[in-house]
């Protein structure tokens, strides 16, 4: 009587596709980031968004964090260029009826690289005799971003 091989060809199989996965997430970087955007107008804090993530190249992360009446999301991803990772955000936030924010940005983190941070700041202002008169004065808009791998 002859033995069949498909039971071995069935389990070389399933070895082969269960380690797909993990070779193609081997060395994969993951990087643990805090990002501080903070909305002012007129020298009062409107709006305050705080956030702990962890993204890798294959694991983007994504907070919608709109409610009924406004859009409001932030997207986050890391990919590699040259040995780097690089992580990316975007942020948007319809603050109000005639105000809305946005902006995106790039973090780099070099080689073997400890914690790394960026931080940017966008000022507008409006005249106030402007109708209607919410939408005067002035706009700032800060940002902090600060990532580590893990």
């Amino acid at each position: 009587m002859q033995r069949s091989r498909f039971p071995m060809t069935l389990a070389l199989a399933a070895a082969a596709a269960l380690a797909l996965p993990l070779s193609a997430t081997a060395g994969e970087t993951s990087v643990a980031c805090s990002v501080a955007v903070d909305y002012v107008l007129n020298g009062n804090p409107l709006q305050l968004y705080r956030k702990d993530f962890v993204v890798s190249e294959n694991a983007a992360y994504f907070d919608d964090f709109s409610t009924s009446t406004r859009f409001r999301t932030f997207n986050a991803s890391a990919t590699r260029q040259n040995g780097d990772t690089v992580v990316t955000i975007d942020y948007f936030n319809d603050v109000g009826v005639f105000v809305s924010i946005g902006f995106n940005t790039a973090l780099t983190l070099r080689g073997g690289g400890n914690a790394e941070s960026t931080s940017g700041s966008h000022a507008t202002y409006v005249s106030t005799g402007v109708s209607p008169a919410v939408v005067g004065g002035s706009h700032v808009t800060n940002h902090l971003l600060s990532c580590r791998r893990i």
